[in-house]
């Protein structure tokens, strides 16, 4: 459960499956994170530049018309260089490297997942990992 003293950025969840996009916002507004929402990435550049929001984590589907997660990761992050990112994916991490998209050692978590699986992660990126830049910037080094 995040803290309450603390207000917190919120995680904009980006999938083009609604049925997804309405799980996992549930689960995160059930834990106590706030949320937003897109359909796509370029609904969601739309909403990142548009507002003057920090945004704490970008949840977003690695495979989407239009612009595929990372793409979006990419943009999104040299708007708001905090960001962390998590990608979710039906696809292995195997298909997803071989393609390119989802860079090794990235955070993935596997659809289907589950309510625990999920909160689990979103915890420990919030709480530990770096954002998404200096992940890419380390990558590339």
């Amino acid at each position: 459960m995040p803290p309450n003293s603390n207000p917190l950025s919120p995680i904009l969840i980006v999938d083009d499956e609604k049925a997804v996009r309405d799980i996992i916002r549930d689960w995160l507004l059930s834990a106590g994170y706030p949320v937003l929402e897109a359909q796509d990435g370029r609904a969601a550049l739309q909403l990142v530049t548009q507002r003057s929001i920090r945004i704490g984590l970008l949840i977003t589907d690695v495979l989407m018309p239009y612009m595929n997660g990372r793409e979006l990761a990419d943009r999104v992050s040299l708007i708001r260089p905090e960001l962390r990112v998590l990608f979710i994916s039906a696809y292995s991490a195997e298909i997803l490297n071989g393609l390119r998209i989802c860079p090794e050692g990235a955070d993935l978590l596997r659809k289907p997942f589950d309510r625990a699986m999920l909160i689990g992660q979103v915890h420990r990126i919030l709480t530990v990992s770096r954002p998404w830049q200096e992940l890419k910037n380390a990558r590339a080094a």
